[in-house]
């Protein structure tokens, strides 16, 4: 086993590497993602090998957290295919020559059928701890755009049938324009407070993350207005990238015409990725599965719209590897209580 540096032609070729990782594709193992989260983050590019197996390439992001040393995170990653791989992945990060972590964060694209794959997981490699989830794509909704239109609308619901013709005189458009910001923070941030969101980042980190995108070639919003003569009442930002397309942020207002709105909006968001190649697209977070009637679970009020277009797939989630437990003890009593207070008004710690 080993875990080493990625080599300057790694690098060069980092995002197509990821892209091919032997557990999928995943934005936020691309140095766009490393870009957003620096200069709180620093990135260090690894890649696991084991033989037998192909190599995952695997962005990790670090911060120094003093005195207690340095936190790592893996965010959505590593991109493996199974749990022996991602056990092999994790013995990597036991010895000190790569760096001296004391404890590492870790979401790797393990699929789960029920809580049980999770905890099993957790209790088989040593050090292993529970963590809430962290990105909302460890739960998701994918649809499959191979089919032709027809067929895939006739895989939705009833209810997402009957908005989007519903929706039939509704404008639509494609825009990366700089009016565009403003109409799709408007949305977002009503919808926000709409949903009582109480923890969240500020205005620039979002219009930050968009124009990162937007400027790499990947991203654009996809806004809708109920009539030609009408205000913009619903929107979405997607990401799409060599096959796969992303709903990333989206946002409505609440109102006699936008009602059923956000369903048009992400059926032409599929039209679009479908026509320029895409054959999968990720509605991009949910609550787990086993969870989906609980109420009271964060993301029950999106269970109704995404279920809408597919049903929930899952991944293990995030865990923390411990590396260091004296350290790790002192840090998870005193040091992140701290921490999350002097960088509250960033936005969250992660």
């Amino acid at each position: 086993m080993t875990l080493r540096d990625a080599t300057p032609d790694e690098r060069s070729r980092w995002d197509d590497l990821v892209w091919g990782n032997p557990g999928g594709p995943e934005l936020y193992q691309l140095d766009s993602y490393a870009g957003l989260k620096a200069p709180e983050w620093r990135a260090r590019h690894l890649v696991h090998e084991h033989e037998g197996r192909p190599p995952v390439h695997a962005l990790y992001l670090y911060r120094r957290v003093p005195p207690f040393g340095e936190l790592w995170y893996c965010p959505m990653g590593p991109r493996v295919a199974d749990a022996d791989h991602a056990r092999a992945c994790f013995e990597d990060l036991r010895p000190a020559g790569i760096g001296r972590p004391f404890a590492v964060v870790l979401e790797p694209s393990v699929t789960a059928e029920g809580p049980q794959d999770r905890e099993n997981l957790i209790a088989s490699v040593p050090g292993m701890r529970d963590h809430p989830d962290l990105q909302l794509g460890q739960h998701t909704v994918l649809v499959d755009l191979r089919p032709d239109e027809e067929e895939i609308l006739a895989g939705f619901r009833q209810r997402a049938r009957r908005y989007i013709r519903k929706s039939s005189e509704a404008v639509v458009e494609h825009r990366t324009d700089e009016d565009a910001f403003e109409v799709m923070w408007r949305l977002y941030d009503e919808t926000l407070e709409r949903a009582g969101v109480q923890e969240r980042r500020p205005r620039a980190y979002h219009e930050g993350l968009w124009r990162t995108y937007i400027e790499a070639g990947l991203g654009h919003f996809v806004l809708a207005r109920p009539r030609e003569d009408g205000d913009h009442e619903a929107g979405a930002f997607i990401i799409y990238r060599d096959g796969l397309g992303y709903y990333k942020d989206g946002g409505s207002l609440r109102t006699r015409d936008s009602n059923g709105l956000q369903y048009k909006v992400q059926w032409e968001a599929m039209r679009w990725c479908k026509e320029h190649g895409a054959t999968t697209y990720d509605m991009y977070g949910a609550p787990p599965s086993w969870d989906a009637d609980d109420e009271s679970h964060p993301m029950h009020p999106l269970v109704q719209f995404k279920t809408a277009f597919g049903p929930i797939v899952d991944q293990v989630g995030t865990m923390q590897l411990v590396l260091r437990p004296r350290t790790f003890r002192a840090w998870d009593r005193v040091g992140m209580p701290v921490y999350r207070r002097l960088t509250a008004k960033s936005g969250p710690f992660y």
